[in-house]
């Protein structure tokens, strides 16, 4: 494991490391992983960066918290339990329809789920990536298109469904490829505007309006996606 790069998303990148330390067989199931002070000290970042990605791997039932004993490598998980949270099934670009057909059904759907269970944390989270988008809306398409899937990441993790979560940690690495193509399509301010809206309507508690908004803001992006096909 190694620092993190200051310039990209922190929680990602930690969640990035640790899983590789467990699918590489580097931690072996039964292993009891170094402390949040640990491994904040080891990637230089704070204790809510790091417990955040063990959040992550915890809901993907890669790591199992024990109490007063500190957070283990699951023992129950298989080598094809593993196989299947790598990217190997090939996805055209082309696909892209079938892409939108399951945002539209998975993140409309499981956005009242996140109106219901974000805490002040987790709205803070999806704020400091609206941030990091802003950053990168003018110089850096390819930087603002992966904070835009985390942002839709850490939407499917704060609904605590370990079955949402899975599936989009899956297929991560085509979402990032097929963001990459709507954000050269429309530019960035569509999606720095729904964010925006969608966690103002979160903090709010709002479920039909946050529901509305994502359901609005996907098919936006169809709709640039169609005239650019």
């Amino acid at each position: 494991m190694k620092s993190i790069k200051k310039t990209e998303n922190l929680t990602s990148q930690v969640f990035e490391q640790l899983k590789d330390q467990i699918i590489t067989g580097k931690w072996k199931p039964g292993y009891k992983i170094p402390s949040e002070n640990e491994l904040a000290e080891i990637f230089n970042v704070s204790r809510m960066t790091v417990r955040e990605a063990l959040q992550a791997l915890v809901a993907l039932d890669l790591l199992e918290k024990k109490r007063g004993r500190g957070t283990f490598v699951k023992n129950s998980f298989t080598e094809s339990f593993i196989s299947s949270l790598l990217p190997l099934i090939q996805f055209d670009r082309s696909q892209a329809a079938y892409m939108h057909e399951y945002r539209k059904i998975v993140e409309v759907g499981s956005i009242e789920l996140v109106v219901e269970r974000a805490s002040l944390e987790d709205i803070q989270r999806l704020k400091n990536i609206l941030e990091e988008m802003k950053k990168y809306r003018q110089n850096n398409l390819e930087k603002f298109a992966l904070e835009d899937v985390n942002f839709h990441l850490a939407l499917s993790q704060i609904t605590k469904n370990p079955i949402i979560i899975r599936a989009n940690f899956v297929i991560k690495d085509f979402f990032r490829n097929h963001m990459i193509k709507i954000v050269e399509a429309m530019g960035t301010e569509s999606g720095l505007y729904f964010h925006e809206k969608i966690i103002q309507a979160i903090e709010k508690g709002n479920k039909e309006e946050a529901k509305q908004l994502m359901k609005k803001h996907l098919e936006k992006n169809e709709e640039y996606l169609q005239l650019c096909s």
